[in-house]
């Protein structure tokens, strides 16, 4: 089943940095049997996604709604530039959606951004993935040095520990997320490392996330195996070390440049039957219904967050019984 939430305007890329080496698109490619190498980046059909239209000739994508961009490629990777005009008209087309753009290639922002970027698209939020912390210090400067309106940092898959304080110093970053390795041969990923940058993310009130373990993890040494990801999600979850502050507020506006009304954005609703436990809820653009959970339970985000603590009280006061 497809993620709603995902754009992938084009397809396969070049390994650049040790993160890559077991790189889940390359993995997942092989394991479908895709015959196109990896490496070689291609326009996807759903290129025009954010634009299309249902039957009753609306958008298809909701006002409000947050789409992550290229998950199997580079949003800045050099070849795809032939289509790079026409990806940043659809973002500027609408406005009013939220465009969470990752990318691995930060010092192509320069000549890649378009001529009307101005201090930043108010509905893009630019991040960059750092693996550890060489790479974390070889592009933290391009992003810092780049203007746009939202900035974050992911740190997938994390084979080091980092120190980001110099990013969170700057006053540019609204939220830093985790994950650990998967898939092919994937690396050990470190509780440790997890809880300093977590910590650090406290001391200067930063949104944090560890939306999941990897399938290796390290806990004072001890190395457990969690194959499949929603375990991973809800071992990351009851770590305790998420943290959320704020919702990062974005100025979603129609394509006429008329603000869209807080009644008429897409309201951020979660499965009972899914999302309980799972530890990317904070930075999750909500449940879409489409189906991939099975059986669903759909609530407002206040219901889930009442039933999600009346839970959790529950569970820790029979651990206090026993």
């Amino acid at each position: 089943m497809p993620h709603k939430d995902i754009w992938n305007a084009w397809h396969g890329c070049k390994k650049c940095s040790e993160g890559c080496r077991n790189c889940y698109m390359y993995f997942l490619d092989e394991k479908r049997g895709v015959q196109t190498p990896s490496s070689v980046c291609h326009k996807t059909g759903k290129f025009n996604y954010p634009i299309s239209k249902s039957r009753d000739k609306q958008y298809k994508i909701k006002s409000g709604e947050r789409l992550r961009v290229n998950m199997t490629s580079d949003t800045f990777l050099e070849d795809a530039d032939a289509w790079r005009e026409d990806f940043w008209k659809i973002i500027r087309t609408r406005s009013d959606v939220i465009f969470w753009i990752l990318t691995k290639r930060p010092e192509r922002f320069s000549t890649c951004l378009p001529s009307d970027w101005g201090d930043g698209y108010p509905n893009v939020s630019m991040n960059i993935t750092c693996e550890n912390q060489e790479m974390f210090d070889k592009r933290i400067g391009y992003l810092l040095s780049t203007p746009a309106k939202h900035k974050g940092l992911c740190l997938a898959p994390l084979l080091s520990d980092i120190d980001i304080t110099s990013a969170l110093v700057s006053g540019q970053i609204e939220e830093v997320c985790v994950g650990g390795e998967n898939y092919n041969n994937p690396r050990v990923c470190c509780y440790e490392w997890v809880k300093h940058i977590a910590d650090t993310c406290a001391q200067y009130k930063i949104n944090f996330c560890w939306y999941e373990t990897g399938t290796l993890l390290s806990v004072n040494g001890a190395i457990t195996c969690a194959p499949l990801k929603q375990t991973q999600s809800i071992n990351a979850f009851f770590a305790g070390l998420n943290q959320h502050y704020y919702d990062p507020v974005y100025d979603l506006r129609y394509e006429d440049g008329t603000p869209v009304p807080t009644d008429a954005l897409r309201e951020r609703k979660f499965n009972l039957n899914h999302c309980l436990f799972c530890s990317n809820q904070d930075m999750c653009d909500g449940c879409t219904n489409c189906g991939g959970c099975g059986p669903t339970n759909i609530v407002s985000r206040a219901e889930f967050r009442q039933i999600q603590y009346d839970k959790l009280v529950d569970m820790y006061k029979d651990r206090k019984e026993l």
